[in-house]
């Protein structure tokens, strides 16, 4: 990884952390990842700020994809999402397609490499990636590093409260968590079932938290093609087809009158 995806949590949270101390605003951080059943995968990390967050950042004159929009124009891989709210929010997506999932734990480690130890960050250790006939299994710890500082100063000193004040508030006013797609229905799992494929796992304060997604393969309805394009090409084929029986039909019913 460049050293532009290193910064990437630190700007998000120390430009939120005193927005989160002085007004009391809210923020999602996610880590969304999906395995395939072909064996690719999708990593991601996803922040989702509330209106009120959002003006207050215009405001300020702080561009939250300022440093997401770096990482994806350093790197080709990487791709960035803007999608805005029906609320007014803000949800910003860096995204990855990885044509293996075996690759994501060290795509994951090189989020954070080069942080300090002080840096705000949501760390993803994987140590099982895989996807083996159809079949996907998804384990490995997740943790929260709320930041120590809110970020601003005044003649030198730092504003706001202290590091274990400032974790307290944002425990409070972020949510945390990892978002697991499985290529088929959830078969076990140690989180909260949102979908049958889609699970999350939250993660609060500083505490490791382990985890592990299994799923079936998928069903075989999944594979029928639902895009419009095909279904017009199908339909297309039918009536073809079907036009061709109707003249078939009236051809040799128009012979077997003519050789009576």
């Amino acid at each position: 990884m460049l050293r532009a995806s290193t910064t990437v949590v630190r700007t998000v949270f120390m430009a939120a952390a005193a927005l989160l101390l002085l007004l009391g605003c809210r923020m999602d951080l996610v880590a969304p990842v999906e395995l395939r059943a072909d064996g690719s995968a999708v990593a991601g990390l996803e922040a989702r700020f509330d209106p009120r967050m959002l003006a207050e950042l215009d405001a300020l004159g702080v561009d939250p994809t300022a440093e997401l929009a770096a990482v994806a124009a350093a790197e080709e891989q990487w791709e960035l999402f803007r999608v805005r709210e029906e609320d007014g929010g803000l949800t910003v997506t860096l995204r990855r397609e990885l044509a293996d999932a075996a690759a994501l734990p060290e795509v994951y480690a090189g989020l954070v490499t080069g942080l300090a130890p002080e840096d705000p960050m949501l760390e993803l250790d994987l140590d099982s990636a895989e996807v083996v006939d159809q079949r996907g299994r998804l384990s490995g710890t997740a943790r929260f590093r709320p930041p120590t500082t809110s970020g601003l100063t005044v003649d030198g000193e730092a504003l706001g409260d202290g590091a274990a004040e400032l974790a307290a508030v944002v425990e409070e006013a972020v949510t945390v968590g990892v978002e697991v797609v499985m290529p088929g229905p959830v078969e076990d799992h140690d989180g909260f079932l949102l979908d049958g494929d889609t699970v999350r796992i939250d993660v609060t304060g500083d505490e490791l938290r382990r985890f592990e997604v299994v799923s079936g393969p998928p069903p075989w309805w999944s594979r029928i093609p639902t895009d419009v394009g095909t279904w017009l090409a199908i339909g297309g084929a039918v009536l073809l087809l079907g036009v061709g029986l109707v003249l078939l039909g009236r051809r040799r019913g128009a012979e077997r009158a003519g050789s009576a």
